[in-house]
């Protein structure tokens, strides 16, 4: 567009003159009036509507920066950073000299140019496929309640105030008890189910109990992720959910965000639903614990679980997770999952057929003389020990020694069995080894194919055979005949689908060594 140069370089002198901030203003103005855009009016005065900062004169400052920058940050995660001044002291050796002259202004304002100020790393985001691919667990104390008084088999819980020492400032609790809070989340959906409970820390019993509280609603997870806590380290916990058939993968530890899914919703507890409590007389009210259990289960199913999903925002975590039915419904826990809890250690069973553990006195019934497991049960008074060398198990009760002149029978070992029945046996000369060549047999009999079972197995059950040679040796004394081939293998069958039950295995050998005495009667 064409305009009087006299006009241009009025323009120029009044955008010039114009005090910081107000030069868009002006050129405004003159855009109105010449009926042109503001562009239009900063290209005819030669001048750019963008700011642009100089070059920077020591281009060795930001080389500099990095250098002292990266000794701030010697200190681990947790314990803040090294301050300016004593990193700048600190690179004397690995910096020139010239670079102690700098100030630590100007290191700070490079470092924010450079972003090297920013703590928090970029997160990526993951989730589950579907609904119970993953639960996550974790546990933590309350924020605003703490434990008044016992009340029965219940505790009064009260608020305080958090002071600015945190937990040192809490009340002093009844017999040292804390809230508690246990939770699992759902990685895929991101519902959320967490209960109270009263205890002097986080536990992996408490832990456990509330396990098996929330799969029974949410059903059993194919992966449990939790943190490195009593629930991981604990021997018996790793082993009932081994043995409930979830992984239980091992976390990298200090790895925070990998837990994200389970930390951010206590910050939501804590701000919605115990922070409301202060509405009320808060100085002088209580509340007890089951009370809090049952409005914490509404505030989970009408409030946070009803929020939106955290990517698909037209659905709430609650309409996400009933996907599930999409995917064959949920894996019900087993109902005597905690009832197969077991602490195992080892002992030796004495030649009188006594086991010595934790300060009592056993006597096992069936076995003397050989090193066990004993499994201890942790949730209810079960005791049960198991030989090492066959993996048989067997029932112990109170040892009681006899009063003088009593005795009693024991049936013989197979060691002594096996003398007496050796006395009876009488070899001809023509039966010794070695008298003759024998061909070989080329009959091979197949081996039974191994299947792995669902349902949790119990280490208490002493019903049960160690394996299929043992309940086949039971089998065929009883029947009084050796089973080969087809016959054999379809009886394992039998056995297999039953579990190695051993009273079905009794039952069996009895049916066939009636048949077999049909079979005898109606041939002589």
């Amino acid at each position: 567009m064409s305009v009087n140069p006299s006009i241009i370089a009025e323009m120029r002198r009044d955008i010039l003159a114009a005090p910081r901030g107000h030069k868009g203003v002006i050129a405004g103005r003159w855009a109105v009036i010449i009926g042109a855009t503001v562009q239009q009016v900063y290209r005819l005065v030669g001048l750019d509507a963008r700011v642009r900062k100089g070059e920077q004169e020591q281009p060795e400052l930001r080389n500099w920066t990095r250098v002292v920058y990266a000794m701030k940050k010697r200190a681990p995660a947790g314990a803040g950073e090294i301050s300016t001044d004593q990193a700048i002291k600190l690179c004397a050796g690995i910096l020139p000299p010239e670079a102690q002259g700098v100030p630590q202004g100007t290191y700070d304002r490079i470092a924010r140019s450079l972003g090297l100020n920013k703590k928090q790393r970029r997160i990526s985001r993951y989730q589950a496929a579907r609904p119970n691919l993953a639960h996550h667990f974790d546990a933590s104390s309350s924020k605003f309640f703490y434990v008044h008084k016992k009340c029965g088999n219940d505790y009064v819980l009260r608020m305080h105030r958090p002071g600015q020492m945190g937990y040192k400032n809490k009340p002093i609790p009844c017999d040292r008890l804390r809230p508690w809070v246990y939770g699992l989340t759902d990685d895929h959906s991101g519902r959320f189910i967490c209960r109270y409970t009263a205890a002097h820390g986080e536990s992996m019993a408490d832990g456990l109990l509330f396990l098996r509280h929330a799969w029974s609603i949410m059903g059993l997870p194919e992966q449990l992720l939790a943190d490195q806590g009593t629930l991981k380290k604990g021997l018996v916990s790793q082993d009932l959910i081994k043995r409930m058939a979830v992984e239980l993968p091992q976390m990298m530890p200090y790895a925070k965000e990998a837990h994200g899914k389970i930390e951010r919703p206590w910050r939501t507890l804590w701000q919605r639903f115990e922070k409301h409590f202060f509405a009320g007389d808060w100085e002088r009210s209580e509340i007890i614990l089951s009370e809090l259990n049952r409005r914490l289960e509404i505030f989970l199913e009408d409030d946070y679980n009803q929020m939106p999903h955290r990517f698909e925002r037209d659905i709430t975590r609650m309409q996400a997770w009933r996907k599930i039915s999409l995917h064959g419904g949920i894996v019900a826990i087993p109902e005597n999952a905690l009832a197969t809890a077991a602490k195992r250690a080892r002992r030796k069973v004495g030649a009188d057929g006594i086991l010595n553990y934790e300060g009592g006195i056993y006597e096992v019934q069936g076995l003397h003389e050989a090193w066990v497991y004993v499994y201890e049960g942790v949730f209810e008074d079960r005791l049960v020990v198991e030989e090492i060398e066959t993996g048989n198990k067997f029932d112990v009760q109170s040892f009681a020694p006899l009063e003088l002149g009593q005795y009693r029978a024991h049936p013989d070992t197979p060691h002594q069995t096996a003398v007496k029945e050796g006395a009876l046996l009488a070899v001809q000369p023509d039966g010794l080894l070695y008298t003759a060549k024998q061909s070989a047999d080329g009959t091979v009999v197949p081996m039974p194919i191994r299947s792995t079972a669902r349902p949790i197995a119990d280490p208490f059950d002493v019903s049960t055979y160690a394996g299929m040679q043992e309940a086949m040796d039971e089998l065929t004394g009883i029947a009084g005949t050796a089973i080969y081939g087809e016959e054999r293998t379809a009886i394992e069958g039998l056995i297999k689908d039953n579990g190695l039950n051993k009273n079905y295995v009794r039952d069996l050998a009895l049916e066939i060594r009636a048949e077999l005495e049909i079979r005898r009667a109606n041939a002589g």
